[in-house]
């Protein structure tokens, strides 16, 4: 059954520990064979359904081996190739464009494009029949981030030390309402 020379079947305590995990897998076997049955591998009816053959294969003919046509030679269209003389023999060959060169001909285009829309809101460029300009736009000057708490008098009093100053006016940008600056005339 054992060796009485091994240390752990000579502890009275270990040997009761044995005795009792035997005991255990003889209860757990006898509760396997219960289980089992229905079927001599124990399994369940809904297991066996996984394990099922499938049905056998239909049974097809096999495939019909066609004739090919029989290998000629070319000869007969050797007269229809185009000779050295013909145009086309050697049609021109079209280079195409990389990367680099699109780019350099797309930026080029660019600069044309905003260089003649510049010329034409130049043309069109006159402050002087501006509706919305009071004053001269050669000679205003416009201060952003303004202090909250800084004064149109106050402006005026450190600009004053560079020239005469007609007009002081703050404005605030309404989207957002965080910048304030102030416009001198």
């Amino acid at each position: 059954m054992g060796d009485f020379n091994d240390a752990f079947m000579r502890n009275p305590q270990n040997a009761a520990v044995q005795g009792r995990t035997k005991v255990q897998n003889r209860a757990n076997v006898q509760q396997l064979k219960l289980i089992g049955q229905s079927h001599p591998t124990g399994l369940t009816a809904n297991l066996l359904k996984l394990f099922e053959p499938r049905p056998p294969l239909e049974f097809k003919p096999p495939p019909e081996k066609r004739k090919c046509p029989p290998l000629t030679g070319m000869a007969q269209f050797v007269t229809k190739f185009a000779e050295p003389g013909d145009a086309e023999y050697s049609p021109p060959v079209v280079l195409g464009e990389t990367p680099t060169q699109r780019r350099a001909r797309v930026h080029a285009l660019r600069l044309e494009m905003g260089a003649a829309k510049a010329a034409e809101e130049l043309q069109k460029y006159n402050p002087q029949e501006d509706p919305n300009v009071s004053g001269d736009p050669y000679k205003t000057l416009f201060v952003a981030r303004l202090s909250y708490e800084t004064t149109e008098s106050r402006i005026k009093r450190e600009f004053e030390s560079y020239g005469p100053i007609k007009r002081v006016g703050i404005l605030s940008i309404p989207c957002g309402g965080s910048v304030r600056g102030s416009v001198l005339w």
